[in-house]
Parts: structure tokens; sequence; C-alpha cells
């Protein structure tokens, strides 16, 4: 019986422990250049699967931030894996991208990989070891 107890213990604390090691996060550093203006907010978006990239409840991680005219950089720690990054220049503080009445955009944005469209598979990036992203808005 009191082998039987301690074999539980050792099992439970194993799986507690192994539990806890798991695989630690890589540090990634987001530079986003060509900010117009110090206004509104920067909306950053990552994301780690095609669907629903891009849109806000499927993020792996994200921030807003009060936007400053230039570049800005942000640093986040996820672990390895393929993300794609998404940056709204969000100058009316409304939290959307704004498009005027034929749906081509009046604010400012970016994408990982030099992406022109928020495409998953064309945005994607393979994160392996630490690394510093560069998103230029348009």
């Amino acid at each position: 019986m009191i082998k039987r107890i301690f074999l539980t213990i050792y099992i439970t604390v194993s799986v507690i422990l192994f539990s806890s090691a798991a695989t630690p996060n890589i540090e990634l550093e987001v530079v986003v250049s060509g900010i117009s203006e110090s206004k509104g907010q920067l909306l950053i978006g990552i994301y780690d699967k095609e669907e629903g990239a891009f849109e806000t409840s499927s993020q792996v991680a994200g921030k807003i931030v009060p936007a400053k005219a230039g570049k800005m950089q942000f640093k986040f720690q996820l672990p390895a894996g393929q993300y794609a990054i998404g940056v709204i220049h969000d100058s009316n503080s409304n939290n959307q991208l704004d498009t005027n009445f034929l749906g081509i955009p009046t604010e400012d944005y970016g994408f990982s990989n030099s992406a022109n469209r928020p495409i998953f598979d064309k945005a994607k990036i393979k994160l392996l070891h630490s690394q510093t992203i560069q998103i230029d808005l348009q």
C-alpha cells in the first residue's frame, strides 16, 4: 500500500514537472516603420494558423499602443512555430481598419514577410530562434 502511494506521488510530481518544462519561448521583435503621425494607436496582431488569420478573436498575441510617428519596436515571447503578423495604424482609435466606399483602406497597414494582403501563407514567417521582423506600413 505504501509503495502504491509513493508511486502515485512520484508519477504526479513527474507529470507536473514535465508539464511546466514546456518548450521555452523565443523572442520575436517586431519593428514597425512608416508611421505617418503620432495620432491614434497601433494594433498589432500575431496569428498562428490560416483559419481566422487577421481576425482579432484568433490572435495568439497582440498589442494596442499609442502611435508615435516614425518607427516603433515591440517584443513578444512565442513558442517556435509559424506566424503571420498584421499591423494597423488606427489613426482614429476605433479599433479597426477604416476603408472607403470601395473597400480601399484609408488607414495605414502592413504585414510580415512584406505581404501586401492579409493572406496567412504570404505573411507567414518561421520562428525558430530569436529574430527581428520589419513591417513597413503602406
